[in-house]
């Protein structure tokens, strides 16, 4: 009898995990952050809650800085990630599901007492302090651009460090995508609007998780009805 209900234990808990995953995000108004109950909410998090709701999967979500959100991601079957974008460098490491909100610009920004001069093109940023989250598709742009951490390249734990470091005047310009600096009064973007193309913002999972769970995701991401823009 006690083997017996151990072993019943050890069905029960398998069949828990396999029904239950773990989703990590930053806090990035309005697609991602904490109420005043501690709640994770935002544009972004409501389409992910209806996403398992309708998988009929149990779930956990967790704000962490950026890096170790995709880190963990990366590493751990079973873990989901957003809001992330999808690009060429990123496809590979993941399964996708998008869109989960309408599309997203990345844009140079700066406050008009901290902009040293008029700037045509991102290669005339490289005299001045240039912030960005560590590892987001900004942080590549400017890796790409010749930017170097250290000299030109300020590099942080997440958005609203960003956002601090440019009110208080430490840094000269910040890359974000758009939706960040929604609540910063007289943030101006510095660059002509061509600059930025459109990425899709995305959920994703983990490749090697557990094949039940991708399916019914897929399923259940099929059924969801489409983003008004």
């Amino acid at each position: 009898m006690k083997y017996l209900l151990l072993f019943l234990a050890l069905i029960s808990t398998q069949g828990w995990a396999i029904d239950r995953v773990k989703i990590v995000t930053e806090d990035l108004p309005p697609l991602s952050y904490k109420n005043n109950e501690g709640e994770v909410i935002g544009a972004a998090t409501k389409r992910v809650r209806e996403l398992m709701a309708q998988a009929q999967i149990d779930y956990d979500i967790a704000i962490l800085p950026w890096k170790r959100a995709l880190k963990n991601t990366l590493e751990e079957p079973n873990t989901l990630i957003y809001t992330i974008l999808k690009t060429p460098q990123r496809e590979h490491n993941f399964e996708w599901f998008c869109p989960i909100a309408r599309p997203l610009k990345i844009y140079l920004y700066s406050l008009p007492d901290n902009s040293p001069s008029r700037l045509q093109s991102i290669e005339d940023a490289k005299s001045s302090l240039v912030g960005v989250s560590r590892g987001s598709v900004a942080h590549g742009i400017l890796l790409s651009k010749g930017f170097k951490e250290g000299h030109n390249l300020v590099v942080t734990t997440g958005i609203d460090v960003l956002k601090q470091n440019l009110q208080n005047g430490r840094l000269d310009y910040i890359l974000v995508i758009d939706t960040a600096v929604a609540d910063i009064p007289n943030i101006s973007k510095v660059l002509p609007n061509s600059f930025s193309t459109e990425y899709i913002p995305c959920l994703a999972i983990n490749k090697n998780s557990d094949e039940k769970i991708k399916e019914r995701l897929r399923l259940a991401f099929s059924k969801l009805p489409a983003i008004n823009n």
